[in-house]
């Protein structure tokens, strides 16, 4: 029997038993882990609150035959403000979800780590829209993944994109330059849309709220582009995000 001390945001919990629930944890030094909490259902548990999504947590686990267990917790930060406003709440859900679909069991991925604990300071103390963070995460976390959208030169043929070139290709992923077109399918991007990717993509999280986008559906757009992106890209769907798409 090994004990394990590790810090992790919590991704879900699932109903085990009568009492007790499988907790999702996305750890700092260890990827993904899966850990039981004993009697955390019962009235007053006094490990409920290591069991809620988003919670920043130091987790004590033991590990027997690759099966944990938590047999206590210290709260780091729980971000109770994400769950207020129903925005936060889904978009951030979203980001805890491409989380549990791209990191494998003793697969640290340590920079997603740091993105997904500075995003979610980003939305619960800043106030930084988290429309703008999603986007950033999404962007971040296929650049993490090897998948970095070309949005500087054209995804196809290389050449430096000028300001008229607003399409974008799932096969080459990025956009393309006006002489590709013709030869490629792709979306037709506005430029308002390809305005929130490239700027979204060029600023620091802290600093996202000093962009200014007023159409709520150019940003619907924008994320169900990286939604399908992600889609191919890895095969998985992001469920949270389909009721804004």
């Amino acid at each position: 029997m090994e004990e394990i001390k590790t810090k992790g945001i919590v991704i879900k919990a699932t109903d085990y038993k009568d009492s007790d629930k499988i907790v999702t944890i996305f750890s700092s030094d260890f990827g993904l882990i899966k850990a039981r909490v004993r009697g955390v259902k019962k009235d007053k548990a006094k490990l409920a609150f290591a069991v809620q999504p988003f919670a920043f947590i130091e987790f004590l686990l033991i590990k027997k035959n690759d099966f944990y267990t938590v047999i206590n917790a210290t709260s780091i930060d729980q971000f109770f403000n994400i769950t207020i406003d129903f925005d936060n709440y889904i978009f951030m859900l979203g980001c805890l979800e491409v989380c549990e679909k791209t990191v494998k069991e003793n697969d640290p991925q340590n920079n997603l780590f740091i993105l997904l604990v500075n995003s979610l300071k980003n939305v619960c103390y800043n106030q930084v829209s988290s429309m703008y963070v999603f986007i950033k995460f999404m962007l971040e976390s296929l650049k993490f993944l090897g998948f970095k959208l070309e949005l500087k030169n054209c995804a196809c043929c290389g050449e430096l994109l000028n300001k008229n070139s607003f399409a974008f290709s799932y096969d080459f992923n990025g956009l393309l330059c006006g002489k590709c077109l013709n030869k490629n399918p792709y979306l037709e991007l506005s430029i308002n849309e390809q305005a929130i990717l490239k700027n979204i993509d060029m600023t620091n999280l802290e600093d996202l709220n000093n962009l200014k986008f007023l159409s709520r559906n150019d940003m619907i757009s924008i994320i169900s582009l990286l939604c399908k992106d992600f889609k191919l890209l890895t095969d998985e769907d992001i469920e949270t995000i389909k009721q804004f798409i």
